[in-house]
């Protein structure tokens, strides 16, 4: 099963193919021009800005203490049959992203629970990947999921100098 490079959902069946990269909609598949020039961003460039807004305010506490990364936390609610569960991504410090898993980890315990079958089965699994994400040191590098956001922001830049594109080809 494959998911979508722009929005990260699950793609069973069909999905829209340009190149090597799959998209779930119509939507997500307009960001190709920004994937592909995202790739083509130049290492000392990505290197730079990667620096410079690591080493930046937070964006959430507006300290400047610690270095800004991507961190995720992971929630589940339900009612009796309606299970929801989901993963949100914050760029933030490491303590405001703390902050965040242990909030995900309290609103698991409370809501995630009420729903059969997928509420007993989903929420001991979330709470374990908050759980596993307070557990895990901080790397002195920036995640790779920091490396995409600041490549796609510098494509975007890019692109938005460039203009619109010509519609005939």
């Amino acid at each position: 099963m494959s998911s979508c490079q722009q929005c990260g959902k699950s793609i069973l069946f069909g999905g829209h193919r340009l190149g090597t990269r799959r998209y779930c909609s119509d939507t997500c598949a307009r960001a190709h021009p920004l994937h592909e020039m995202a790739e083509r961003v130049p290492g000392d460039i990505l290197q730079r800005q990667m620096d410079e807004w690591r080493h930046a305010t937070c964006p959430t506490c507006r300290r400047s203490d610690q270095p800004i990364d991507v961190h995720e936390h992971h929630r589940v609610h339900s009612m009796v049959l309606i299970t929801h569960w989901n993963t949100r991504r914050n760029v933030c410090c490491r303590r405001c992203g703390r902050r965040d898993q242990w909030l995900s980890t309290l609103y698991c315990a409370t809501l995630g629970w009420w729903g059969f079958p997928w509420g007993l089965l989903v929420t001991p699994i979330q709470i374990g990947r908050n759980l596993a994400a307070l557990c895990r040191r901080e790397s002195d590098r920036p995640s790779a999921q920091f490396e995409q956001l600041v490549r796609r922001q510098i494509a975007r830049h890019c692109l938005e100098a460039e203009g619109p594109a010509p519609l005939s080809r």
